[in-house]
Protein backbone atom coordinates (compact mmCIF):
# COMPACT_ATOMS: atom_id res chain seq x y z
CA UNK A 1 0.00 0.00 0.00
CA UNK A 2 2.61 2.29 0.70
CA UNK A 3 4.00 2.08 -3.14
CA UNK A 4 0.89 2.65 -4.27
CA UNK A 5 0.78 5.77 -1.93
CA UNK A 6 4.15 7.28 -3.19
CA UNK A 7 3.18 6.56 -7.00
CA UNK A 8 0.09 8.63 -6.50
CA UNK A 9 2.44 11.35 -4.99
CA UNK A 10 4.36 10.90 -8.31
CA UNK A 11 1.76 11.73 -10.44
CA UNK A 12 0.69 15.31 -11.13
CA UNK A 13 -1.79 16.55 -8.99
CA UNK A 14 -4.20 17.70 -12.34
CA UNK A 15 -4.43 14.29 -13.69
CA UNK A 16 -7.79 12.80 -13.67
CA UNK A 17 -7.83 9.80 -11.14
CA UNK A 18 -8.08 6.43 -11.81
CA UNK A 19 -11.37 5.05 -13.46
CA UNK A 20 -13.27 3.00 -11.13
CA UNK A 21 -16.00 0.68 -11.20
CA UNK A 22 -19.09 1.07 -8.56
CA UNK A 23 -18.11 -1.12 -5.52
CA UNK A 24 -20.06 -3.88 -5.03
CA UNK A 25 -21.66 -5.13 -1.19
CA UNK A 26 -22.85 -8.03 -0.34
CA UNK A 27 -26.36 -8.38 -0.73
CA UNK A 28 -26.87 -5.49 -2.32
CA UNK A 29 -29.77 -6.11 -5.13
CA UNK A 30 -28.50 -5.10 -8.47
CA UNK A 31 -30.40 -4.72 -11.43
CA UNK A 32 -29.63 -6.34 -14.25
CA UNK A 33 -32.21 -6.14 -17.27
CA UNK A 34 -35.36 -7.51 -16.36
CA UNK A 35 -33.94 -9.30 -13.34
CA UNK A 36 -32.90 -8.38 -9.93
CA UNK A 37 -29.34 -9.78 -8.47
CA UNK A 38 -27.90 -10.40 -5.40
CA UNK A 39 -23.95 -9.84 -4.68
CA UNK A 40 -22.25 -12.56 -3.28
CA UNK A 41 -18.61 -12.70 -2.34
CA UNK A 42 -17.54 -14.23 -5.15
CA UNK A 43 -19.19 -11.26 -7.08
CA UNK A 44 -17.23 -8.88 -4.90
CA UNK A 45 -14.07 -10.08 -5.13
CA UNK A 46 -14.09 -10.05 -9.07
CA UNK A 47 -15.03 -6.17 -8.75
CA UNK A 48 -12.60 -5.60 -6.55
CA UNK A 49 -10.38 -7.42 -9.18
CA UNK A 50 -11.46 -5.02 -11.59
CA UNK A 51 -10.59 -2.21 -10.08
CA UNK A 52 -7.29 -3.20 -9.36
CA UNK A 53 -6.87 -3.54 -12.77
CA UNK A 54 -7.96 -0.17 -13.86
CA UNK A 55 -6.07 1.18 -11.22
CA UNK A 56 -2.82 -0.63 -12.24
CA UNK A 57 -3.24 0.30 -15.80
CA UNK A 58 -4.08 3.90 -14.95
CA UNK A 59 -0.95 4.51 -13.41
CA UNK A 60 1.13 3.07 -16.11
CA UNK A 61 -0.61 5.56 -18.51
CA UNK A 62 0.19 8.08 -16.42
CA UNK A 63 4.01 6.73 -16.56
CA UNK A 64 4.07 7.03 -20.00
CA UNK A 65 1.94 10.44 -20.31
CA UNK A 66 4.30 12.48 -17.74
CA UNK A 67 7.51 10.65 -18.62
CA UNK A 68 8.06 9.48 -15.11
CA UNK A 69 10.85 7.70 -13.11
CA UNK A 70 10.60 3.87 -13.47
CA UNK A 71 12.33 3.59 -10.03
CA UNK A 72 9.05 1.39 -8.67
CA UNK A 73 10.15 -1.51 -12.01
CA UNK A 74 9.70 -4.01 -9.52
CA UNK A 75 5.71 -4.48 -10.24
CA UNK A 76 6.84 -4.93 -14.19
CA UNK A 77 9.73 -7.15 -13.59
CA UNK A 78 7.30 -9.10 -11.10
CA UNK A 79 4.69 -9.07 -14.05
CA UNK A 80 7.37 -10.19 -16.57
CA UNK A 81 8.75 -12.98 -14.04
CA UNK A 82 4.54 -14.34 -14.01
CA UNK A 83 4.91 -14.58 -18.10
CA UNK A 84 8.16 -16.29 -17.86
CA UNK A 85 6.65 -19.06 -14.99
CA UNK A 86 3.53 -19.29 -17.12
CA UNK A 87 5.15 -19.88 -20.56
CA UNK A 88 7.79 -22.60 -19.45
CA UNK A 89 4.80 -24.21 -17.53
CA UNK A 90 2.73 -24.18 -21.09
CA UNK A 91 5.74 -25.35 -22.95
CA UNK A 92 6.52 -28.02 -20.48
CA UNK A 93 2.80 -29.29 -20.45
CA UNK A 94 2.57 -29.27 -24.13
CA UNK A 95 6.11 -31.01 -24.61
CA UNK A 96 4.41 -33.82 -22.69
CA UNK A 97 1.58 -34.11 -24.25
CA UNK A 98 3.37 -34.39 -27.49
CA UNK A 99 4.80 -37.17 -26.05
CA UNK A 100 1.93 -39.24 -24.62
CA UNK A 101 0.21 -38.49 -28.25
CA UNK A 102 3.00 -39.99 -30.22
CA UNK A 103 2.96 -42.59 -27.70
CA UNK A 104 -0.87 -42.99 -28.69
CA UNK A 105 0.16 -42.99 -31.77
CA UNK A 106 2.24 -45.87 -31.78
CA UNK A 107 0.51 -48.25 -29.94
CA UNK A 108 -2.79 -47.70 -32.15
CA UNK A 109 -0.33 -48.04 -34.96
CA UNK A 110 1.34 -51.67 -33.83
CA UNK A 111 -2.37 -53.14 -33.28
CA UNK A 112 -3.68 -51.31 -36.59
CA UNK A 113 -0.80 -52.96 -39.23
CA UNK A 114 1.02 -56.20 -36.85
CA UNK A 115 -1.45 -58.47 -37.47
CA UNK A 116 0.21 -60.84 -34.75
CA UNK A 117 -0.41 -57.88 -32.54
CA UNK A 118 -3.79 -57.38 -33.64
CA UNK A 119 -4.47 -61.56 -32.93
CA UNK A 120 -3.16 -60.85 -29.57
CA UNK A 121 -5.55 -58.48 -28.80
CA UNK A 122 -8.75 -60.02 -30.43
CA UNK A 123 -7.17 -63.34 -28.26
CA UNK A 124 -7.03 -61.60 -24.86
CA UNK A 125 -10.10 -59.37 -25.24
CA UNK A 126 -10.07 -58.99 -21.44
CA UNK A 127 -7.22 -57.33 -20.80
CA UNK A 128 -8.97 -53.90 -22.32
CA UNK A 129 -10.10 -54.58 -18.02
CA UNK A 130 -6.52 -54.70 -16.70
CA UNK A 131 -5.85 -51.18 -19.16
CA UNK A 132 -9.03 -49.39 -17.88
CA UNK A 133 -7.92 -49.83 -14.38
CA UNK A 134 -4.03 -48.91 -15.20
CA UNK A 135 -6.33 -45.77 -16.03
CA UNK A 136 -8.55 -45.19 -13.60
CA UNK A 137 -5.99 -45.74 -10.57
CA UNK A 138 -3.35 -43.10 -12.36
CA UNK A 139 -6.44 -40.81 -12.76
CA UNK A 140 -7.41 -40.73 -9.36
CA UNK A 141 -3.67 -40.70 -7.90
CA UNK A 142 -2.95 -37.33 -10.13
CA UNK A 143 -6.89 -36.11 -9.54
CA UNK A 144 -6.83 -36.95 -5.92
CA UNK A 145 -2.99 -36.46 -4.34
CA UNK A 146 -1.22 -33.49 -4.52
CA UNK A 147 1.88 -35.67 -3.10
CA UNK A 148 1.55 -37.80 -6.53
CA UNK A 149 1.41 -34.98 -8.56
CA UNK A 150 4.18 -33.34 -7.94
CA UNK A 151 6.74 -35.39 -6.41
CA UNK A 152 9.16 -37.13 -8.93
CA UNK A 153 9.19 -40.06 -10.17
CA UNK A 154 5.78 -41.08 -8.42
CA UNK A 155 4.14 -38.45 -10.44
CA UNK A 156 5.78 -39.71 -14.11
CA UNK A 157 5.17 -42.89 -13.22
CA UNK A 158 1.42 -41.88 -13.04
CA UNK A 159 1.55 -40.26 -15.95
CA UNK A 160 3.27 -43.32 -17.76
CA UNK A 161 0.59 -45.74 -16.35
CA UNK A 162 -2.31 -43.45 -17.25
CA UNK A 163 -0.69 -43.22 -20.93
CA UNK A 164 -0.44 -46.60 -21.17
CA UNK A 165 -4.02 -48.24 -20.33
CA UNK A 166 -5.74 -45.13 -22.05
CA UNK A 167 -3.10 -45.85 -25.60
CA UNK A 168 -4.44 -49.33 -24.86
CA UNK A 169 -8.06 -48.47 -24.88
CA UNK A 170 -7.62 -46.11 -27.97
CA UNK A 171 -5.94 -49.28 -29.68
CA UNK A 172 -8.67 -51.57 -28.24
CA UNK A 173 -11.51 -49.27 -29.93
CA UNK A 174 -9.43 -48.58 -33.60
CA UNK A 175 -9.35 -52.13 -34.52
CA UNK A 176 -12.90 -52.07 -35.23
CA UNK A 177 -12.58 -49.50 -37.96
CA UNK A 178 -10.77 -49.41 -41.19
CA UNK A 179 -7.66 -47.71 -41.40
CA UNK A 180 -9.12 -44.93 -43.53
CA UNK A 181 -11.67 -44.17 -40.76
CA UNK A 182 -9.09 -43.90 -38.02
CA UNK A 183 -6.69 -41.71 -40.64
CA UNK A 184 -9.76 -39.13 -40.98
CA UNK A 185 -10.83 -39.29 -37.34
CA UNK A 186 -7.31 -38.40 -36.48
CA UNK A 187 -7.20 -35.95 -38.37
CA UNK A 188 -10.39 -34.61 -37.15
CA UNK A 189 -9.06 -34.70 -34.13
CA UNK A 190 -6.25 -32.58 -34.28
CA UNK A 191 -7.89 -29.90 -36.17
CA UNK A 192 -10.59 -29.77 -33.47
CA UNK A 193 -7.99 -29.75 -31.04
CA UNK A 194 -6.39 -26.51 -32.90
CA UNK A 195 -8.83 -24.72 -33.27
CA UNK A 196 -10.68 -25.19 -29.55
CA UNK A 197 -6.86 -24.32 -28.66
CA UNK A 198 -6.38 -21.00 -30.29
CA UNK A 199 -10.16 -19.76 -29.51
CA UNK A 200 -9.38 -20.68 -26.14
CA UNK A 201 -6.38 -18.90 -25.63
CA UNK A 202 -7.12 -15.88 -27.86
CA UNK A 203 -10.90 -15.22 -27.40
CA UNK A 204 -12.36 -13.37 -24.31
CA UNK A 205 -15.26 -15.65 -23.32
CA UNK A 206 -13.72 -16.96 -20.01
CA UNK A 207 -15.48 -20.53 -19.57
CA UNK A 208 -13.99 -20.72 -16.25
CA UNK A 209 -15.56 -17.97 -15.25
CA UNK A 210 -18.90 -20.71 -15.51
CA UNK A 211 -17.64 -24.07 -13.24
CA UNK A 212 -21.05 -24.43 -12.51
CA UNK A 213 -22.72 -24.51 -15.89
CA UNK A 214 -19.80 -26.87 -17.09
CA UNK A 215 -20.91 -29.04 -14.03
CA UNK A 216 -24.12 -29.41 -14.78
CA UNK A 217 -23.78 -30.00 -18.20
CA UNK A 218 -21.05 -32.59 -17.55
CA UNK A 219 -23.80 -34.38 -15.40
CA UNK A 220 -26.71 -34.31 -17.67
CA UNK A 221 -24.69 -35.12 -20.38
CA UNK A 222 -23.08 -38.61 -18.67
CA UNK A 223 -26.61 -39.27 -17.11
CA UNK A 224 -28.00 -38.92 -20.67
CA UNK A 225 -25.00 -41.39 -22.15
CA UNK A 226 -25.62 -43.84 -19.40
CA UNK A 227 -29.05 -43.88 -19.77
CA UNK A 228 -29.04 -44.66 -23.40
CA UNK A 229 -26.33 -47.30 -23.15
CA UNK A 230 -28.59 -49.21 -20.54
CA UNK A 231 -31.42 -48.83 -23.90
CA UNK A 232 -29.23 -50.31 -26.45
CA UNK A 233 -28.85 -53.55 -23.96
CA UNK A 234 -32.39 -54.06 -25.25
CA UNK A 235 -32.71 -52.73 -28.04
CA UNK A 236 -30.84 -51.94 -31.67
CA UNK A 237 -31.70 -48.60 -32.24
CA UNK A 238 -28.21 -48.06 -34.64
CA UNK A 239 -28.86 -44.41 -34.33
CA UNK A 240 -28.73 -44.06 -30.51
CA UNK A 241 -25.09 -44.86 -31.07
CA UNK A 242 -24.82 -41.38 -33.11
CA UNK A 243 -26.40 -39.31 -30.04
CA UNK A 244 -23.70 -40.91 -27.59
CA UNK A 245 -20.96 -39.23 -30.22
CA UNK A 246 -22.59 -36.15 -30.63
CA UNK A 247 -23.53 -35.72 -26.87
CA UNK A 248 -19.71 -36.64 -25.58
CA UNK A 249 -18.07 -35.11 -28.61
CA UNK A 250 -19.51 -31.62 -27.72
CA UNK A 251 -18.64 -32.38 -23.91
CA UNK A 252 -15.72 -33.31 -24.40
CA UNK A 253 -14.69 -29.70 -26.51
CA UNK A 254 -16.13 -28.08 -23.52
CA UNK A 255 -13.96 -30.14 -21.04
CA UNK A 256 -10.54 -29.16 -23.33
CA UNK A 257 -11.62 -25.44 -23.96
CA UNK A 258 -11.82 -25.18 -20.11
CA UNK A 259 -8.87 -26.97 -19.48
CA UNK A 260 -6.92 -25.03 -22.14
CA UNK A 261 -8.08 -21.57 -20.74
CA UNK A 262 -6.60 -22.85 -16.80
CA UNK A 263 -3.38 -23.97 -18.10
CA UNK A 264 -3.13 -20.66 -20.34
CA UNK A 265 -3.82 -18.29 -17.66
CA UNK A 266 -5.63 -14.93 -17.33
CA UNK A 267 -8.26 -16.36 -15.90
CA UNK A 268 -10.77 -16.87 -13.10
CA UNK A 269 -9.33 -20.14 -12.32
CA UNK A 270 -6.08 -21.07 -13.22
CA UNK A 271 -3.90 -24.01 -12.99
CA UNK A 272 -0.39 -23.32 -10.37
CA UNK A 273 2.48 -23.75 -12.24
CA UNK A 274 3.61 -26.71 -10.28
CA UNK A 275 0.67 -28.60 -11.55
CA UNK A 276 2.42 -30.21 -14.96
CA UNK A 277 1.48 -33.94 -14.98
CA UNK A 278 -2.04 -32.31 -13.60
CA UNK A 279 -2.70 -29.76 -16.40
CA UNK A 280 -0.85 -32.97 -19.16
CA UNK A 281 -3.28 -35.43 -17.84
CA UNK A 282 -6.53 -33.49 -18.00
CA UNK A 283 -5.27 -32.23 -21.84
CA UNK A 284 -4.44 -35.46 -22.85
CA UNK A 285 -8.05 -37.38 -21.71
CA UNK A 286 -9.63 -34.97 -23.15
CA UNK A 287 -7.87 -35.41 -26.48
CA UNK A 288 -8.31 -39.12 -26.65
CA UNK A 289 -11.48 -39.70 -25.02
CA UNK A 290 -12.39 -37.05 -27.86
CA UNK A 291 -10.96 -39.17 -30.99
CA UNK A 292 -13.18 -41.82 -29.70
CA UNK A 293 -16.29 -40.03 -29.50
CA UNK A 294 -15.56 -38.94 -33.06
CA UNK A 295 -14.20 -42.59 -34.23
CA UNK A 296 -17.90 -43.51 -33.19
CA UNK A 297 -19.45 -40.67 -34.35
CA UNK A 298 -17.33 -41.61 -37.88
CA UNK A 299 -17.56 -45.18 -37.88
CA UNK A 300 -21.95 -44.48 -37.75
CA UNK A 301 -21.21 -43.60 -41.75
CA UNK A 302 -18.59 -46.21 -42.71
CA UNK A 303 -20.32 -49.56 -41.59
Amino acid sequence: MQSDDIEEQRIPQYTQGPPQLPPLIKGQKVKHGPYTITVTDEMVAQRERENLELYKAWVREQRRLNMLPQEDADEFIGDFKDIIVRRGFVRKVFCLLTLQLLFTILVISIFMFVDEAQKFMMVHWYLWIVAMAFFIVAYCAVACSVHARRTPPYNYICLFLLTLGMSYLAAFVSVFYTIEVILVVMGMTAAVTTIITFVATFTRFDLTMRPGMLMVIGLVSIVTIFTILIILLFTHIMVLRLVIAIIGTLLLCLYLYFDVQTIMGGRRIELNPDEVVFATTQIYVDIVLLYQYLLMFMGFFHR
